[in-house]
């Protein structure tokens, strides 16, 4: 995968955490309190919790991740912070429906991330560096709209494999 960026522009980091069992609620009291996050919520898949941090400095960003990871009752946190992509976020609605997908794609992230963008549905979309590519936030009325989003996204050229994290009560700061 190659991507290039070309601007010193800062995105929003995304945080996917892992949980112990019955401690979603503590956390989330926690989460309210630490500043520089723009929502979080509970999600399905390998990951317990999805956290979207503001656009901010490295070293903010830093401060903010060690804040999530020495919360009691989160096991593991893999962080994504983006190098490029499209940092115009669309407005939801608090009762909107979201979803993270991780995408590994065959060819450049560019191409996926353009591709993306002609998706009413998407948030936002992002390359990202580690076990994926690219992480895009969907968002939809019902999980009708995500699942249909979603499967659009699937279908994309380039796309290689997708995961997807179905964010369900998202609290947005």
């Amino acid at each position: 995968m190659t991507t290039q960026s070309t601007t010193s522009q800062t995105y929003p980091t995304t945080i996917l955490a892992s949980i112990q069992p019955s401690m979603l609620s503590q956390i989330a009291k926690q989460l309210k309190t630490i500043q520089g996050v723009t929502f979080y919520a509970p999600t399905t898949g390998r990951f317990d919790l999805a956290i979207e941090l503001k656009a901010m400095a490295p070293q903010q960003v830093q401060d903010v991740v060690n804040k999530v990871r020495s919360l009691t009752g989160v096991t593991a946190t893999r962080t994504y912070t983006p190098f490029a992509g499209d940092a115009t976020a669309k407005s939801v609605q608090a009762s909107d429906s979201l979803a993270l997908v991780l995408l590994q794609v065959n060819e450049q992230a560019q191409k996926v991330l353009k591709s993306l963008k002609q998706n009413q549905h998407i948030r936002n979309a992002f390359a990202v560096q580690g076990e994926f590519d690219v992480l895009a936030t969907v968002y939809g009325k019902n999980t009708d709209e995500i699942f249909s989003a979603v499967t659009k996204i699937g279908e994309l050229d380039g796309v290689r494999t997708s995961e997807t994290l179905l964010a369900y009560r998202p609290t947005w700061a």
